[in-house]
């Protein structure tokens, strides 16, 4: 029996630790959601910056240019909310403080009131009359007026339950204002953190940035010294420059929204007029084919002027009214040198901003990522090319203005020259030279 009942007692100590134990884990405090999506999307952000970009591929590039981008929206968002949360914990301690005074004001005239009434009680019989009793009373607001007035229409036993009444809630008052300060603290620190998350993600999003501009750069420089010898690795390189440029331009188009938003914002709580906005980019020209190409000569890029820098970070350098990058200046201005000697005077344009090829995308395919750089030209309507797709976006391609057939004088000298100058013809345009021939 002894045996049997400690197998007994041994079961219901089993069940009874069998049904404790999903309590104790049920128990057991389970981290924010929100906050893990927070430290996962962080660490994404983190790992992103220290891609090796000049091994990664376009793939890689792009998620962890998303990565970045989806960690700055994170944190933007999380900042936007800090601050409303500050503006209402403003607004809660203002309506206590406007709350506070009224009850003050109520409660001294009720004071007032019950002295007057006891003293009257004393030497003058009822009956005084209220519109005296307004001229000589000292109020310090209307609404004081006003409240009295009212008063005067209650007996004394009301009077001492408004008395009661205006000090509890002005002591209800009190504790709301303080509640309310004490969350206007603790949310000014989570919009200081978020501030300073912000930043960072900013910060990570241009060290990214800064990476590829300089892979950009190097890689440009080696393409056109490749040109010569070995145009197909020119050629490859080349397309892949054209593809991280058409990145890099989105991402300063990013970054300008963002800083015009926050000046427009600046702007409206100084309560000055909104500032002068950047002119927007002026879509390629509608001859644009969706390979990337034209139907014909690219013109000139208006305004001319030494050169600067494309919205992908290009150098651009202008020679005889051709805008180029400036890795191609000294090619190109011995081209036009040796075409003049010829007799032939050389025009047309080179250089086209990508960030209006993105502008046209978004237009033609739609705003989302996929849509703006891995949709096909053909799914677009009407039909656009990729940004990134065109050595126009590297400023390595020339559009010749008076080669619009092979029977042209000037195309008839490229073909016999250009080569020499590090340019190469491509055969769907004869328009069309590049130092890849692409």
């Amino acid at each position: 029996m002894r045996r049997r009942s400690l197998v007994v007692t041994l079961a219901v100590l089993v069940a009874t630790v069998g049904l404790a134990a999903p309590q104790l884990a049920s128990s057991a405090p389970r981290e924010d959601p929100r906050a893990e999506r927070e430290r996962v999307r962080a660490e994404r952000a983190e790992l992103a910056t220290k891609i090796d970009t000049t091994k990664a591929s376009l793939s890689e590039i792009d998620d962890a240019i998303q990565a970045l981008q989806e960690n700055l929206a994170g944190e933007e968002r999380a900042l936007e909310k800090a601050e409303a949360a500050v503006a209402q914990a403003k607004k809660d301690i203002a309506d206590a403080e406007k709350a506070i005074a009224a009850r003050n004001g109520e409660i001294k005239v009720l004071k007032a009131e019950m002295r007057t009434r006891a003293v009257r009680a004393y030497v003058s019989p009822p009956g005084d009359d209220v519109l005296t009793v307004l001229g000589t009373k000292d109020f310090t607001s209307a609404a004081e007026r006003r409240f009295y007035v009212d008063l005067r229409a209650q007996d004394d036993v009301d009077l001492a339950d408004n008395l009661d009444g205006a000090v509890t809630d002005l002591a209800y008052q009190k504790r709301k204002a303080a509640a309310a300060k004490k969350r206007a603290d603790a949310q000014r620190a989570e919009q200081q953190k978020r501030t300073e998350s912000v930043r960072q993600a900013e910060a990570q999003q241009q060290s990214l940035s800064d990476k590829l501009q300089a892979t950009v750069d190097s890689q440009i420089s080696r393409s056109v010294e490749l040109g010569k010898t070995d145009r197909a690795l020119s050629a490859k390189i080349a397309k892949q420059q054209a593809e991280l440029v058409a990145r890099l331009a989105a991402q300063k188009a990013a970054q300008q929204e963002r800083d015009r938003r926050a000046a427009l914002a600046a702007a409206a709580a100084a309560n000055q007029p909104p500032p002068t906005t950047v002119a927007p980019v002026t879509p390629p020209p509608s001859n644009q084919s969706p390979g990337g190409g034209e139907s014909n000569p690219l013109p000139p890029v208006s305004g001319g002027g030494g050169g600067g820098t494309g919205t992908g970070g290009i150098s651009l350098c202008t020679v005889g009214g051709i805008t180029v990058n400036c890795a191609i200046r000294t090619q190109l201005t011995n081209l036009l040198n040796g075409a003049r000697a010829s007799g032939l005077a050389l025009t047309g344009g080179g250089y086209r901003d990508p960030a209006a090829q993105i502008e046209l995308r978004k237009a033609h395919c739609g705003t989302s990522y996929y849509a703006i750089y891995e949709m096909p030209a053909s799914s677009c309507h009407p039909p656009t090319a990729r940004p990134g797709s065109s050595q126009h976006e590297l400023g390595l391609a020339i559009d010749f203005s008076n080669c619009s057939s092979r029977s042209s004088a000037c195309y008839r000298w490229l073909a016999a020259n250009a080569a020499g100058y590090g340019f190469y013809n491509l055969p769907s345009e004869p328009w069309h030279w590049s130092t890849t021939g692409n």
